[in-house]
């Protein structure tokens, strides 16, 4: 990746031209800036670099939407999102209005953080998954929670915008609308999910039932257009007391789930504090529960100070396996955790400097140590999302994680205006002493009762450097965004990388249990893995995408603005 000028960053390998349609019926819309340079799926070599303000987002067409946004005069939030609501038309695996989602947010007064996350139904209860069909929590109606997305984009601007509301829907209404060029992401992504898609996915999302749209053809929208310009005309009342409520509720209730008028009508976001610490002189910014990324962030930067991870060499048998111990232990907490609403998050035990003394103790350099877990005692007695980050040069920061839980979600789309929607339900101890979808263990405080939000992995993040925020990051990939932001942080702060190859770098990932350590596939060489192995570990290598897939914007030391994505997945970077 060069230097950006204006232009988007893609990593797909085309050239692509869009340009303005300004005799449509959205003819304000600055819709499809230039996206003009043919990228190749390799390593970008150094990040795109703005002055004014930089987008790391999934999508070109999705960073497109955020410079319109921005060359019209809106802030940092306006452009968020512009950038949210495109992102709800070119990703509707892991980005739809059918999902939820968390932010961190510095307009010049802190750090807030804006959860919007998908909550359980009011016919839910401890027991609902119990006596139900194993799959239950992940495949059809049940799987479904109260979606978050159109309330948390109406929050954010509602705060902080600064353009009217009908003006930030041109470029999302435009691909809906005129349709957008598949590329082979969404393709491979939407054809894999073909036989768990209800009828009416397949109608939106497929030519016809067994054809699939390939890479470089054209896939439009135009039953989601309906539905965002109700959105734009008539705020979140026209997602949750309308006709898309009554549309998501017969979807829902058609594939056996409960969520009701009701529970789309009370849908409420929250506005929370965020977690911190300090590390390595600054400061960090992080998710409280629901999100269970937080309390692991904090516990690994602590433990990593604690160890002096810093002396060993990078990449090194040693400060990978180090590494390892930490994330194991950091990780080790998190069965006891659950939304703050309906539980005591154990803060004062699992991050307290006892407790994280004793854990940077148990590490032994020589060979990996497992503890016994940590699990409250009613358990005793009976992976698909988004980010983007956006910075600017005023020290304005969003970092928003949106998610359907696993790809297209519960598989259910809704038949009138075709949005996806979640199985955020499997989040939840849905079944105590059995790991969910991504293998992650449930404790007894993130078990179903009504209205709860579930445990989440979701973890955006934000630095701050003397009073100002310097970079904006977060990830996809489920429990693995845990350690994809620990380990950018690590190599930004103190390895002294710049944002892209602090993002490329090779990774590492452990969750406790089960107890394995997952390597990025071909990142490491023989001799480092048998080393690890020498010393105890269960190396499983992953391909790159399993290790999560990071969005960052950074302000480095000559106040540039740098932004960069992941390689192990599609992105683009743009601003000014």
């Amino acid at each position: 990746m060069h230097a950006d000028h204006g232009f988007s960053n893609i990593q797909n390998p085309r050239t692509e031209l869009k340009v303005n349609n300004m005799s449509n019926k959205y003819s304000h819309s600055l819709v499809f800036l230039l996206l003009a340079t043919v990228f190749t799926t390799s390593a970008p070599a150094v990040p795109g670099e703005g002055t004014r303000i930089m987008i790391s987002a999934p999508s070109d067409y999705a960073v497109a939407a955020g410079k319109a946004v921005s060359a019209k005069g809106g802030n940092l939030i306006d452009v968020a999102v512009a950038v949210g609501l495109t992102l709800a038309v070119t990703n509707p695996y892991n980005a739809s209005l059918g999902g939820g989602g968390f932010a961190l947010v510095s307009m010049g007064r802190g750090v807030e953080v804006l959860d919007f996350r998908e909550s359980a139904p009011a016919a839910t209860s401890p027991e609902f998954y119990v006596k139900r069909a194993k799959g239950d929590s992940i495949n059809g109606g049940a799987a479904v929670g109260v979606p978050g997305v159109a309330a948390g984009l109406w929050a954010l601007h509602d705060r902080y915008g600064e353009l009217k509301w009908n003006a930030l829907f041109d470029t999302a209404l435009d691909l809906a609308t005129r349709g957008m060029e598949v590329n082979g992401i969404w393709s491979r992504n939407t054809e894999a999910q073909k036989d768990r898609l209800n009828p009416a996915g397949i109608k939106h999302f497929f030519k016809s039932p067994g054809q699939h749209y390939r890479p470089g053809e054209t896939f439009s929208q135009p039953a989601l257009a309906q539905a965002l310009e109700l959105f734009r005309s008539r705020g979140p009342d026209a997602i949750y007391k309308g006709s898309v409520a009554q549309d998501i509720v017969a979807a829902v209730t058609a594939s056996g789930g409960v969520v009701s008028m009701d529970d789309l009508a009370s849908y409420k976001v929250r506005w929370l504090k965020p977690l911190e610490t300090e590390f390595s002189g600054y400061r960090v910014y992080m998710m409280p529960p629901p999100s269970s990324g937080g309390a692991v962030i904090k516990a690994a930067l602590e433990l990593i100070e604690k160890v002096n991870l810093r002396a060993q060499q990078p990449l090194s048998v040693n400060e990978i396996h180090l590494l390892a111990e930490v994330l194991n232990r950091s990780f080790r907490g998190r069965a006891l955790l659950g939304d703050p609403d309906y539980h005591d998050n154990p803060f004062a035990k699992i991050l307290s400097d006892g407790y994280l003394d004793e854990m940077a103790h148990s590490i032994d350099l020589s060979r990996a140590v497992q503890l016994e877990p940590l699990l409250d005692k009613p358990l005793d007695d009976s992976n698909e999302t988004t980010h983007f980050s956006i910075l600017d040069a005023d020290g304005n920061a969003i970092s928003l994680t949106v998610t359907l839980n696993g790809g297209y979600g519960s598989g259910v789309v809704s038949e009138k205006y075709g949005i996806s929607l979640n199985n955020e339900m499997d989040d939840f101890t849905t079944r105590p002493g059995e790991p969910n979808m991504f293998g992650l263990m449930q404790g007894f405080g993130n078990r179903v009762q009504p209205g709860k939000r579930p445990l989440s992995s979701m973890s955006p993040t934000l630095v701050e450097k003397d009073g100002r925020i310097i970079m904006s990051l977060g990830a996809a990939g489920g429990p693995r965004i845990i350690s994809s932001v620990i380990q950018t942080i690590y190599r930004v702060l103190v390895t002294g990388l710049d944002i892209d190859r602090a993002v490329q770098f090779p990774r590492v990932h452990h969750q406790f249990l089960p107890n394995k350590l997952y390597l990025d596939e071909f990142k490491f060489s023989p001799e480092v893995v048998a080393g690890l192995e020498q010393r105890g570990h269960e190396t499983v290598a992953q391909r790159p995408s399993y290790l999560g897939r990071i969005k960052a914007v950074r302000l480095n030391e000559k106040n540039y603005l740098e932004a960069t994505f992941d390689n192990r997945s599609e992105g683009a970077v743009g601003g000014y």
